[in-house]
């Protein structure tokens, strides 16, 4: 049976990805020289794709695509494989002007067998994960996993998807349990405020088993640590952030030429969906309701209305709040069949890109909130208010309602003191494929 091939041989299914990878590539370079016409049975052209394919899988690899992990394909790797595309061109670009070619059918075969590549790249290792999903949900290709921390901790239930192939068979905060079940153990997650001696001790004499360490959720906020004025002391650097004015400048133009193109774009778009929204429940198609903006300034934030007109204003207190800090609810019954749909999609966000053109919101930015959810943040959590809300953000990438209140506030936090140009298109380039492969959608 061909499951039993791959029993207890994890690598393997790593082998596979480059396989797939290498099938992608050759689809990608095939199609490009049938749309240009290029004789690719000659055999410099043939030669010169082999090296193209040499440099893209040194590219992904450089790019960790080919780095262990349990969950094999999602939004970093989409924007792995971008990058990887990206450096590939960049160095056959630099190739070809060295050598002075102008082989026009070349260049255009080359131009679109890489634009070809990002998606069919893409394809090939969803679908290659989604195999191995259903492999580890037969007993293969399964970890023996212990986790070391509060026996009710969040992590556990998400550990349990039997798609990244965890098996654990002992929880505990004892390093006595701990130390016996490493006898058995493949992998062990740690989740401590701290970790002493002893235990430090234990990991290094069983080097044989993978730790996972999850760190404080603080260290989001913070930089890498680094050697700076002192060589022998790691330094963490928590630093003032000037306003760099080019770049907020940048950031305002970028904002009204994409919310303007695309309300021209997709009028055709909102027409249809405002008739849908009409047809399924009366009353207006947008849904207003105040939200504080940068510097708590408050705005009126425009969506697509996904509910019963008459429920928008019910008391949430009446309903099960499953997100805390926010009100989200995974089943809520006031939601209409279209407003399901949009709100699956984010389709019914969309209506914010007129807040964007009008400045009260920007593309990229912290999560718009209520004013009711303002006694939420207190203290350090009021720092998340210094930019302007955003149509997407880091919390929209990294997990959405799947994130508890203080880590998507922490991402917000992060956001304000690393922002830049291009953490801006690293966010949006990974929101569309973050939106269809996270679990967090209501």
């Amino acid at each position: 049976m061909i499951l039993d091939f791959f029993h207890g041989k994890k690598k393997y299914f790593y082998i596979l990805l480059y396989i797939s990878d290498l099938i992608a590539f050759l689809i990608s370079a095939m199609a490009g020289a049938l749309i240009t016409g290029l004789d690719y049975t000659s055999l410099f052209y043939q030669r010169f794709f082999l090296f193209t394919l040499v440099i893209l899988i040194l590219s992904y690899a450089s790019f960790m695509l080919y780095k262990e992990k349990r969950n094999l394909f999602d939004d970093n790797d989409f924007m792995s494989i971008l990058y990887g595309v990206g450096m590939t061109l960049f160095v056959l670009v630099i190739f070809l002007l060295m050598f002075d070619t102008r082989d026009i059918t070349l260049w255009a075969t080359l131009i679109i067998a890489m634009t070809l590549t990002i998606p069919t790249t893409t394809l090939s290792r969803a679908i290659l994960s989604k195999i191995i999903s259903l492999f580890r949900e037969y007993g293969y290709d399964i970890r023996k996993t212990v986790f070391f921390g509060d026996p009710k901790d969040e992590l556990i239930e998400k550990l349990k998807d039997k798609h990244l192939g965890y098996r654990i068979f002992k929880i505990t905060k004892n390093l006595q349990e701990l130390e016996a079940a490493l006898k058995k153990a493949q992998v062990v997650f740690i989740k401590m405020e701290s970790i002493d001696d002893k235990l430090l001790e234990l990991m290094i004499k069983n080097d044989h088993i993978e730790w996972k360490i999850i760190s404080s959720i603080l260290n989001l906020v913070i930089d890498p640590v680094a050697l700076d004025e002192f060589k022998d002391y790691p330094i963490i650097n928590v630093s003032h952030r000037e306003d760099n004015k080019g770049y907020q400048f940048f950031k305002r133009l970028f904002d009204i030429i994409a919310s303007g193109t695309a309300l021209v774009v997709l009028s055709p778009l909102f027409l249809m969906l405002a008739i849908a929204i009409k047809i399924g429940s009366p009353g207006p198609v947008f849904y207003k309701h105040e939200r504080l903006g940068k510097n708590l300034k408050p705005f009126m934030l425009y969506k697509f209305r996904s509910m019963r007109a008459s429920d928008h204003f019910t008391d949430n207190a009446k309903f099960k709040n499953e997100v805390k800090g926010i009100f989200k609810m995974k089943d809520d019954p006031r939601v209409t069949k279209v407003g399901k749909f949009i709100r699956r999609t984010c389709i019914d966000e969309l209506g914010q890109l007129i807040n964007i053109f009008k400045g009260d919101m920007s593309i990229v930015g912290s999560r718009p909130h209520l004013q009711t959810e303002l006694h939420n943040y207190k203290g350090w959590r009021m720092a998340r208010f210094k930019v302007k809300p955003g149509l997407t953000g880091l919390w929209q990438v990294n997990g959405r309602h799947e994130l508890n209140f203080d880590k998507a506030v922490l991402y917000d936090i992060y956001y304000v003191k690393h922002m830049s140009l291009v953490l801006d298109i690293q966010i949006i380039l990974k929101t569309i494929p973050a939106i269809l492969m996270t679990k967090g959608r209501y």
